[in-house]
């Protein structure tokens, strides 16, 4: 049993002035019948559909944190659910820390009854540190990260499969010993610099989180035109790590 990630948006909130253009934080696993969305942000329902998933095998939707770039567009998916196709299971699980009900039912009340379920269920829960969800084959835990808002990293384990995705944080040890020995890693990286960005990692940092896991891969994903620059000047030092680019696939 195994998990194939897929790289929906590589991006932060700004879209750059450089290129590529990456769209912001989405990221789909397909964990068997199942597909497995960490974060949700602006444009990514439409990467779904570029990366040829459909949509309605979307099971479970995993927010590290409620920003906008993060789960802009959950809205889509529940409109999209609601107005044409229905997940394949019958449900919608949205999961999150504290705050991701009060932005489900924000939503649902600011655009009703558009986003109300038709023909599926929702489902809302809140995660808390050391929290777990499971699917038929496969579970994720939540760990606590520090962040400009309450926020999680998820590690999504499927058979001998595992994956682990850091969400935005500032720098913390305690992440490389979450993410102990997982077959991939996907480490934000917004700052080009240490510290220069409240609630983020820069190069650096991320590198020595790639160091310190002993992940057999890592992917540098949430980047700016900044830190990818700044990335790319590290990376032929980590044979193990390199940038993600969306729509980028990788079997774990």
């Amino acid at each position: 049993m195994g998990l194939e990630l897929t790289i929906l948006g590589s991006g932060c909130f700004a879209p750059g002035r450089g290129r590529p253009v990456r769209n912001p934080a989405g990221h789909a696993v397909r964990a068997g019948e199942s597909l497995v969305l960490f974060d949700l942000g602006f444009g990514n329902v439409r990467q779904l559909a570029r990366a040829r998933l459909p949509p309605e095998d979307v099971s479970d939707v995993f927010l590290t944190h409620v920003h906008p770039d993060h789960c802009g567009d959950l809205p889509a998916l529940l409109f999209l659910f609601r107005c044409d196709r229905k997940p394949r299971s019958g449900r919608l699980r949205v999961w999150g820390p504290s705050g991701a009900r009060e932005l489900v039912a924000g939503l649902c009340r600011a655009w009703r009854p558009w986003l109300d379920p038709r023909g599926y269920a929702l489902e809302v829960r809140e995660l808390g540190d050391g929290g777990q969800a499971a699917g038929a084959d496969w579970v994720v835990e939540a760990k606590k990260v520090p962040h400009t808002a309450p926020a999680l990293a998820y590690r999504l384990t499927r058979g001998a499969s595992s994956l682990v995705y850091t969400g935005d944080t500032e720098y913390d040890e305690s992440i490389a010993a979450f993410a102990s020995s997982c077959g991939l890693l996907l480490v934000e990286c917004t700052s080009d610099e240490d510290d220069a960005v409240p609630g983020h990692l820069s190069p650096r940092q991320a590198l020595e989180l790639v160091r310190r896991s002993g992940c057999r891969e890592a992917l540098l994903t949430h980047l700016s035109d900044a830190s990818a620059a700044a990335a790319a000047r590290l990376l032929p030092g980590e044979p193990r790590a390199a940038l993600a680019r969306d729509r980028m696939r990788r079997k774990i």
